[in-house]
């Protein structure tokens, strides 16, 4: 760990004032990595602070001392080496004063204690209602309950319990393992309208029963739960309890089981539901017991065991890795390594022990941001996709909180400062040109910009062969995976009925050109009427006739004739338009990949300047193109038939829905230069790289704003 600098040019603010611990204010010894650290408690305010031996010991001294000074040259004197430098001694009592934990010579009165209460107090629900996806409103004290009832559950958090909940684990999985079809299946109607009522109940209950495991599990081992109340998280209440005084536990596997408590409660919740989910028929109980698995497992994994964010998962880490506070040490680290190497600051302390833990306490503030930053982005979208007044609204308030706000803070920090008070204008001057470099280089200097497209490679030619008229097939001509030229016969239908219909048909003929020739001689009026049943006669014939010279089946292409299927329905019975197999070249091949209109332009009018392609399964090949061209796709549904498709373009339907495109798009076609190396099938999945001028990150990024606007909300 590095040593802090000795003095600080902020000691004289301190250094002659008296201090002391306001009355209530515990503290308690922890242990962590091998090291003694002490757990200081405000009982009144129900919070906690972590310090380290030498803040603790200093503490002592300043209640025996006149001043912070003396208390000061009586710690260097006792144990000068591990003595904290007075920047650490600024900022120890800079925390506790703005806690509202110390009385000095300058407030004197109760008066002045109760404002930095108050002052405290309006800071916490300032963070509150800043942080607008998860406020917190306290509503009742549920100590007395909890002690009331710990007998009836305490039974179930012992190795007895354990050994249930394991057993219970075992039994649920086995029974999502073994239907797992069934339930895969189920996820379809889970956002349903019939079935959200029942999700969202779910939810409220299993979150419920969640925080109570915390609030048990804090009693069992000794710990208070001060508060229970109401949760707004994304605006939907969500109940939640306070059980912050596990962190005064000294054993670290306590204060993991508290932190890990209320998702114990719900895997538990997940297998009982899965063992009736398994076991029941269709119907109301059997909808909830899937709800209740989902709820219980999906959410649990997502969100309460990430320890990006400061849920459970969080918790358990910290205590686990025995890093007190990890998300505001990692914060702190990442503050040293500005002020050690960019500032330059000569008085900057390392939090971390060591360089390791340095570097992943930056890789977790750096990580943990992202996260935020990529989970509220996507949140955004979610709600303004269903409410774009709200949504709009949210990505105001999250601009303001993530970009105004800090660029204040960070004004503040770089202005006022006592830290920065010898290299304040070194610090500024470096932000500024930081700044300025920064956003030069995003908005003036071109970047590499690329286009990616998702597609289906597709043998060139590709014919689907069907049945032209129904009937029974009596001979496969060819056998499939045999190399057929165009008009090759495939396979032989017979239709005896059809040979009836050719027989009659004749036979009319036959009898209306006899009629037609008596009525030439004795009723030429009649003659003249025979023409037209003469001429539908003939049609009739003509039709049937073509139907049985359907029944031999040709190829439409050259290529290789596929139908594995067709030896084992020899003798059945075959409808009209019956797919029979497909006709696929193999000598060549080409792309065909979706790109939206409003991106079409980029690729065309000679701004693509390379393209790569890379087959799924085969990424290390790039394979180049030739040929690129942009078709208009149709969005009517009935161009799906497979009977109106091109030379196999997909035309009509955004095949990631399903459904018809919701705007108009354009069917990318581009041949492929086959390499040795790589083996081309029709119906392989591939993406496409298109190379595009190079562009200012700023202007890539505003474009692909404004298309997220106009694609999401037609604006």
């Amino acid at each position: 760990m590095n040593r802090a600098p000795t003095f600080d040019e902020s000691w004289h603010r301190v250094e002659n004032r008296r201090v002391r611990l306001r009355p209530g204010v515990e503290i308690f010894p922890q242990r962590f990595r091998g090291q003694r650290w002490y757990v200081v408690r405000d009982a009144l305010g129900n919070r906690f602070f972590r310090i380290r031996p030498p803040a603790y010991r200093f503490i002592c001294e300043m209640e025996r001392s006149a001043t912070v000074g003396e208390a000061w040259d009586r710690t260097l004197d006792n144990a000068a080496e591990e003595a904290p430098g007075q920047g650490e001694i600024v900022q120890l009592l800079s925390q506790l004063h703005q806690s509202g934990l110390l009385r000095s010579d300058i407030e004197g009165d109760v008066a002045t204690v109760f404002a930095a209460q108050q002052k405290e107090h309006r800071r916490q629900v300032t963070g509150q209602w800043a942080n607008l996806l998860f406020i917190r409103i306290p509503l009742i004290n549920p100590d007395r309950f909890l002690q009331r009832t710990l007998p009836l559950v305490s039974w179930l958090i012992s190795r007895a319990g354990f050994v249930i909940w394991l057993a219970l684990l075992a039994f649920g999985a086995k029974a999502i393992v073994e239907n797992w079809a069934e339930f895969r299946a189920e996820t379809g109607g889970l956002l349903g309208a019939d079935n959200l009522p029942w999700l969202y109940a779910a939810i409220i209950v299993i979150k419920g029963l969640h925080e109570f495991g915390h609030g048990y599990f804090c009693r069992k081992y000794g710990g208070e739960v001060p508060q229970m109340g109401i949760m707004l998280l994304l605006f939907n209440p969500l109940p939640f309890v306070d059980a912050s005084s596990s962190w005064a536990f000294r054993e670290k596997g306590k204060r993991a089981l508290v932190a890990a408590a209320g998702m114990i409660v719900e895997v538990f919740l997940a297998s009982v539901a899965a063992i009736v989910w398994a076991n029941s028929g269709e119907g109301l109980v059997h909808s909830v017991a899937y709800n209740v698995v989902i709820t219980a497992s999906v959410g649990t994994l997502i969100f309460n065991l990430n320890p990006l964010l400061r849920f459970d998962g969080y918790h358990i880490l910290s205590d686990l890795l025995e890093v007190p506070n990890l998300q505001g040490r990692a914060t702190r680290t990442a503050l040293y390594m500005v002020e050690k190497y960019f500032f330059r600051l000569p008085n900057s302390t390392n939090p971390a022990d060591t360089k390791t833990e340095t570097f992943w306490l930056v890789f977790y503030f750096v990580a943990a941001f992202i996260y935020r930053i990529l989970l509220l982005v996507g949140i955004l979208l979610l709600v303004s996709h269903w409410f774009f007044v709200i949504g709009m609204l949210l990505a105001i308030g999250f601009a303001f909180m993530w970009l105004v706000m800090p660029v204040v803070k960070a004004v503040k920090y770089l202005w006022s400062s006592p830290r920065l008070e010898a290299r304040r204008g070194r610090a500024v001057g470096l932000t500024l040109a930081l700044f300025i470099t920064i956003f030069g280089v995003i908005a003036f200097v071109p970047m590499p910009n690329h286009f990616r497209a998702a597609g289906v490679v597709r043998a060139d030619p590709f014919a689907h062969v069907f049945a032209g008229t129904a009937g029974k097939v009596s001979e496969i001509i060819v056998a499939s995976g045999t190399m057929v030229e165009a008009g090759q016969p495939l396979l032989r239908l017979t239709n005896f009925e059809l040979d009836r219909e050719i027989e009659l048909a004749s036979l009319s003929l036959q009898v209306a050109q006899m009629q037609q020739r008596e009525a030439l001689e004795f009723d030429p009026v009649r003659h003249l009427s025979l023409e037209g049943y003469l001429t539908a006669t003939r049609a009739r014939l003509a039709k049937f006739t073509a139907e049985k010279e359907a029944l031999v089946v040709v190829a439409p292409a050259a290529g290789r004739w596929i139908a594995p299927e067709m030896i084992s329905v020899v003798g059945a019975t075959l409808q009209r338009g019956t797919e029979l197999g497909v006709v696929q070249g193999e000598g060549s091949h080409y792309l065909a990949a979706e790109v939206r209109q409003a991106d079409v332009a980029r690729l065309f009018g000679g701004n693509v300047k390379g393209t790569g392609v890379k087959i799924r399964g085969q990424e290390q090949h790039t394979l180049a193109v030739s040929d690129l061209q942009a078709i208009p796709a149709d969005r009517d549904p009935a161009s799906q038939d497979p009977r109106k498709r091109g030379r196999g373009g997909i035309q009509g339907m955004d095949p990631r829905r399903g459904s018809p495109s919701s705007e108009p798009f354009f069917e990318v076609r581009a041949f492929l230069v086959p390499q040795s190396e790589c083996y081309l099938v029709h119906g392989q999945q591939a993406v496409a790289r298109l190379d595009l001028p190079w562009e200012p990150l700023l202007t890539q990024w505003v474009r692909s704003l404004r298309q997220l606007f106009q694609r999401n909300y037609r604006v």
